[in-house]
């Protein structure tokens, strides 16, 4: 149980924790810079993180690594941190390596999970730091599924070892990987030219190091083949040999064409084009226009920012507001870009720009959001009996304003209500509501129909008792508890008159049914005794009548007397219990 609870700690507060370990680590280093007195200023933001491969080709089922590397662009650094997104569908890591590591502290050990698909570490280094290009850390990875797989960063920092921290990341490069079943690359090499770092023709690759390669027929003899930007260029007839494959590196950004012809035994035949799209710098560099209306208690105001990227232009823009997570913009949702509603304080918006190529430039900017004016209380119970009493408050807002009202003990939210300011800014609350004995503090915050909220009001002393007792979460007023007993009784002294009245009602009903039934049962014996006594006379006339059928007759006529003598009995006990 212990350890199930440490993991949903560390999963709902992992970002929080990365950030803490950052900052120690931040911390560490600057302790160094200070013991030696070795600070510098930063006059510049330019570091940049990025993969490599950039992008590749790979068969379902292949191994590969990836480096990722940093490039300060001159300017020392101690710290680096950053998150990295990958498709579990299609990829899974096997491992991650420090191996020839720029970095030697490790306040977050290289993580990874192939059940969320991130990547994660913080490290860093004393001072002097590391100045140049260097090997973060390898991360090893093996091909599940075909497709394109995308690997992205979430929030990345780089830290200057200027002794401030200062972040100098600008520059962003994601990577572009292609997954494919071998058999379909194979028969497509067959029929074209192929290449594994720039597979899809239309898509654009931040890798400047192409690499191009295509199978030979029996009967050729010999290659020619050149990369250009023309679209329909010709290669010459002078072979480069019976080569497989060319690789090229260094390749300025913009869009190329490979053109290839096979020399078989009678001539050179026709000429076979690819294209191939290359970008390997960032969007240019921009800054975010924060428009508040002029008012800075405005909780929603709007961002303005764009920029151009030469080659293969931008496609998207990600946001990340305050702690939230980094979210996509379409560019038809920029200019303005409308916040959601924030609260007072300082708010640090990161904007990244992103290419087609996965490039990415990043900028940010502070954003400041002053708090209304807060309410204040001018009426309380300073004492409150509750159960007996009214908990009655007031105050003064803005004009026409929600107040939300908190009570708190122990710092801990007990209860919350909300009123309205009127026209001249008066408010007013009242409830019955019942707070157990204690020590509460009050205080209140107002927000206007904007969405702009206040600071805290100052709070309010608040002894409390209450006139009752409690059980559990349940509590009951002694006047409450009057008002229950005298409902019981109530309710008892009218039961027993209701089933009072119930049984005389049903005892009439009975003394009316059993004089019915007597009545109706001595009229249909006298009847039927009327009658076998006719049938006997009847007999005895009759001629040859023996002794035994005559001694039949007499027990009829005594068992008809008996009857009737048992069943009058019967109805007199009934009548004397109704009595």
């Amino acid at each position: 149980m212990e350890k199930n609870f440490k993991k949903d700690y560390m999963a709902k507060n992992k970002e929080k924790i990365n950030k803490n370990l950052f900052w120690i680590c931040a911390i560490f280093v600057l302790f160094f810079n200070f013991s030696e007195g070795l600070i510098k200023p930063i006059m510049a933001q330019s570091g940049s993180l990025f993969l490599l491969p950039g992008s590749e080709s790979f068969a379902v089922g292949d191994n590969f690594s990836a480096e990722l590397r940093v490039d300060s662009a001159g300017i020392p650094i101690n710290a680096a941190q950053t998150a990295i997104y990958f498709p579990v569908d299609k990829l899974e890591v096997s491992s991650i390596s420090k191996n020839n590591s720029i970095f030697s502290l490790w306040p977050k050990e290289p993580t990874f999970s192939n059940l969320t698909g991130e990547i994660s570490f913080i490290g860093g280094l004393p001072h002097p730091g590391f100045n140049g290009e260097g090997n973060v850390i390898t991360i090893n990875f093996k091909t599940k599924k075909e497709g394109e797989v995308n690997l992205s960063f979430d929030e990345t920092r780089i830290l200057a070892d200027d002794g401030q921290g200062t972040n100098i990341l600008v520059f962003i490069k994601g990577a572009k990987y292609f997954i494919y079943q071998p058999a379909t690359i194979q028969k497509e090499s067959e029929e074209k030219v192929f290449s594994y770092t720039h597979p899809k023709e239309n898509e654009w690759y931040n890798n400047d190091s192409p690499r191009f390669q295509w199978n030979l027929i029996q009967a050729a003899k010999g290659v020619s083949f050149i990369l250009d930007q023309t679209p329909e260029t010709i290669p010459d007839t002078n072979s480069e040999g019976l080569l497989k494959n060319k690789n090229y590196e260094g390749i300025p950004d913009g869009i190329w064409y490979f053109h290839l012809r096979l020399e078989d035994e009678k001539s050179w035949g026709g000429t076979i084009h690819y294209r191939i799209q290359i970008d390997t710098h960032p969007p240019h560099p921009f800054e975010v226009t924060i428009d508040n209306a002029g008012d800075s208690t405005n909780p929603k105001p709007n961002l303005y920012f764009e920029t151009q990227d030469d080659a293969s232009g931008i496609n998207l823009y990600e946001i990340k507001i305050g702690e939230r997570k980094f979210i996509d913009l379409m560019l038809a949702q920029i200019n303005p870009f409308s916040l959601p509603i924030l609260q007072p304080g300082n708010h640090l918006i990161i904007v990244r720009a992103i290419d087609k190529a996965s490039n990415i430039v990043r900028t940010q900017t502070l954003l400041n959001i002053e708090s209304i004016e807060a309410p204040k209380i001018n009426v309380w119970p300073e004492r409150y009996i509750s159960g007996e009493e009214m908990f009655y408050i007031e105050g003064i807002a803005l004009p026409e304003v929600e107040v939300t009202i908190f009570l708190k003990q122990d710092n801990k939210e007990i209860k919350k209500w909300q009123t309205f300011s009127n026209g001249q800014g008066q408010w007013f609350f009242s409830t019955k509501e019942l707070i157990k004995s204690g020590t509460y503090y009050l205080s209140a915050m107002a927000q206007d129909e904007r969405g702009a909220v206040s600071n805290f009001s100052d709070s309010r002393k608040i002894e409390a008792s209450f006139s009752g007792f409690i059980l559990g979460n349940l509590m009951i007023t002694f006047k409450n508890l009057i008002l229950i007993l005298i409902l019981i009784l109530f309710l008892g002294i009218t039961t027993a008159i209701y089933f009072t009245y119930k049984a005389r009602h049903i005892k009439k009903i009975l003394q009316k049914e059993v004089k019915e039934a007597k009545d109706s049962l001595l009229e249909n014996f006298s009847a039927l005794e009327e009658e076998v006594e006719k049938k006997i006379a009847l007999f005895d006339l009759q001629p040859g009548f023996s002794e035994q059928e005559k001694k039949i007759c007499e027990d009829v006529k005594k068992s008809l007397q008996s009857a009737q003598e048992s069943i009058g009995k019967e109805i007199k006990d009934i009548e004397k219990e109704l009595k």
